[in-house]
């Protein structure tokens, strides 16, 4: 194909070049008056939408708000604004400013000159409000030190805290995270190119974290004031048939609150445990130098990628002390602070050909390493919850891997309407520092592919395989029993599994109406056959159904719905031996999805969007103390409808409704509020429950070039 599309292209150069030779012997054209009609970019214009209007929101939800900023109930202000600029040099300007008037707003500018150099700018906050339904009496909420009211009555359990209900205040659980971004390209010449990317993510606020001190719990509000910073500077040399880059990619965290102290609302029930202390996330940072390189064009149709990269992360943050309790004396600490040094590094080589048109191969290589060189010590004064030290010497583990992978397939078109694939992985992964429970395992999979077009409408994928995952030197029970753990219990994540999987999808084209269907499905057994104690088998079964329609010219339609199940058994044992009652969680997922676009006339416009999903959690115990917990269900619904009405070939008038109702029911949150449980004090969370609608109405106008029309 390649070669007779070179020999066409010849061909049809040389009788262009004849013709043109002909012509010139003739006369010379005048082409001052020749218009470009297809030129696919507008030179030395300036072009600007912007949006401005107002918004209602008639309910207040945590949920809703989430990335959005709709969580407040009131009025909001629409502001957008998208531009661009094109210069008659090649030089480029545009810019996407949007949801300025809500907490959810972005700002985007991106310039340059094409060959030459490129830069962009982004700034985004992103609100994400956990509850709105909370409350607490601790002051000093959002900073490190929680304290109690003056008035406040202390009790062996909640219900003896009888100013409990007066010094209780509402408080909004959530945080924002803004980031902001520089880019930017240099072209040196043709073929070597330079690139900086640098962003910077800032978190503020707080999320729920339960302390413990003794027997009693407390639902706090910690906080979160922290900062990550990412560069990524590259230089790529970029040639006809082969190519190099060295990248260095850093990234920084840094946190002003590190720990988090508490009164304790429940008292003296220990000596000294009138307050608690807590170690939040730490400062770390992370830098990697990577090579890259691909040579493509080889004998064969072959391309050839390899990679490289060395890593390192440190964290070097000074310990707590043992407990903050008075009452009882530890040891010093065997290390001031952990020292933390993990080494990573990644390699990999990746083949690619085509040595014949209806055949294609892949092959890879990767090795994985994680190396932690952490300090290590005998921790010999260990208290449990800032209330009584515990007997005995605990080291902190170190957790490390090297890790290899084989990849490949290939791909055989056996005529015009059948082609069939055949692929598969085997891995390795050794497990270092620690000694944990399996050491070394290893994982092969295999799959297999066909798909098959009888006619130009109708055709099928279907694709099967199995995986097993088997730990090289078997299960060592004296691990697991040192961690104080049932000998015949497995890890799901270290166990042996056995996986079976299939998918089919079907593609049809209902003859010559403009209709599509596509319709899939997908089932995999997991048993872990080897397993006593623990996950003993899953099955997963995935069904999606799509259907487009393209009315006319003027309208399309969609429908979209799809099913997803998961089962999961497993056994256990409450005399830490045999197995005596067994635990079974059904999880269903549903969704259905429907939509209409139509163009009424060229100046009025409609959409309409439906979601509706729902999702239930089961879970049931046979056996010892059998029973049932009580269902976990959620459901959402969505509608959203936009309408737009072009006043003039500038100005245009847009309206938007959105409603949405959620309901949930959650067993560990639903009826418990601050005071249900005796030793634990919650913020007394309801589960998601809300009906909103957001109504907009905005004017749009066009300022600079109008767009062309045919």
């Amino acid at each position: 194909m390649e070669n007779r599309s070179l020999l066409l292209s010849i061909a049809v150069a040389s009788g262009l070049y004849a013709a043109g030779a002909v012509a010139a012997s003739a006369a010379t054209p005048d082409t001052s008056e020749w218009a470009c009609s297809k030129c696919p970019f507008p030179k030395g214009e300036y072009q600007a939408t912007v949006t401005v209007g107002a918004g209602y929101l008639d309910e207040s939800s945590a949920r809703f708000g989430q990335y959005t900023g709709l969580d407040e109930k009131g009025g909001k202000v629409v502001a957008d604004a998208e531009g661009s600029y094109f210069g008659e040099n090649g030089y480029a300007l545009s810019y996407d400013l949007a949801d300025l008037g809500l907490s959810s707003r972005s700002i985007d500018l991106v310039g340059g000159r094409a060959g030459a150099y490129g830069f962009a700018l982004h700034y985004d906050r992103v609100p994400y409000p956990i509850w709105d339904t909370t409350e607490t009496v601790f002051d000093g909420v959002g900073g490190q030190d929680l304290t109690l009211p003056n008035n406040w009555v202390y009790g062996g359990s909640t219900s003896g805290m009888t100013t409990l209900n007066q010094n209780l205040r509402p408080v909004d659980v959530g945080y924002d995270r803004d980031r902001y971004g520089a880019a930017g390209k240099y072209y040196w010449g043709p073929n070597l190119v330079f690139g900086l990317d640098y962003r910077r993510d800032e978190r503020s606020g707080f999320s729920s974290q339960f302390g413990t001190i003794g027997s009693t719990s407390t639902q706090l509000l910690k906080p979160i004031d922290d900062n990550t910073d990412r560069v990524e500077a590259t230089m790529r040399y970029q040639s006809g048939r082969w190519f190099a880059e060295v990248a260095y990619n850093g990234s920084f965290y840094n946190t002003k609150a590190a720990s988090l102290t508490w009164d304790n609302p429940f008292g003296l029930a220990l000596p000294g445990t009138d307050e608690g202390r807590l170690a939040l996330a730490p400062d770390n940072d992370y830098n990697e130098l990577a090579l890259s390189a691909g040579w493509y064009g080889l004998p064969g149709n072959t391309t050839v990628s390899i990679a490289a990269a060395t890593g390192k992360g440190t964290q070097d943050v000074s310990f707590l002390p043992y407990t903050i309790n008075p009452a009882i004396a530890t040891l010093p600490l065997p290390l001031s602070n952990l020292d933390g040094d993990v080494d990573v590094t990644r390699a990999d080589i990746t083949v690619t050909s085509r040595p014949w048109s209806r055949l294609s191969l892949r092959g890879a290589v990767t090795y994985d390493e994680r190396d932690d060189g952490s300090r290590q010590a005998a921790f010999d004064s260990i208290v449990y919850a800032d209330s009584f030290r515990t007997v005995g010497e605990v080291t902190n583990p170190r957790y490390g891997f090297e890790r290899t992978r084989f990849t490949g397939s290939a791909d055989w078109e056996v005529w015009d309407r059948l082609q069939l694939g055949a692929g598969g992985e085997y891995r390795t992964l050794k497990r270092t520092g620690t000694q944990q429970e399996v050491s070394e395992e290893r994982l092969a999979d295999g799959w297999g592919r066909a798909e098959y077009r009888p006619t130009g409408y109708l055709g099928f994928v279907v694709r099967g395989g199995a995986m097993e995952r088997e730990p090289s030197d078997g299960y060592d029970a004296a691990v697991a029993a040192d961690y104080g753990q049932n000998p015949l219990m497995r890890k799901y994540n270290m166990a042996y599994l056995y996986r079976s999987y299939g998918e089919l999808i079907a593609n049809v084209g209902l003859g010559e109406l403009p209709l599509t269907l596509s319709a899939s499905g997908f089932y995999a057994d997991d048993s872990y056959t080897k397993s006593r104690i623990g996950l003993r088998s899953g099955i997963d079964r995935r069904y999606g159904i799509d259907l487009n329609w393209a009315v006319s010219d003027r309208v399309s339609a969609y429908v979209t719905g799809g099913q997803d199940k998961i089962d999961s058994k497993q056994w256990g044992s409450s005399t830490f031996s045999d197995p005596d009652w067994k635990g079974e969680v059904e999880d269903a997922f549903s969704t259905l999805g429907g939509g209409v676009s139509a163009r009424f006339s060229s100046r009025l416009g409609f959409d309409l969007d439906y979601t509706f999903a729902q999702g239930n959690s089961h879970t049931t115990v046979s056996g010892v103390n059998a029973g049932s917990f009580p269902a976990v269900r959620s459901e959402l619904t969505s509608v959203r409808a936009d309408f737009d009405y072009d006043v003039t070939e500038r100005m245009g008038l847009q309206l938007t409704w959105w409603y949405e109702r959620f309901t949930s029911s959650d067993w560990a949150l639903g009826g418990i509020g601050p005071a249900t449980l005796p030793n634990v004090l919650s913020l007394g969370a309801d589960p998601y429950d809300y009906s909103v609608s957001y109504v907009t109405i905005a004017v749009t106008y066009l300022f600079g070039a109008l767009p062309e029309t045919e």
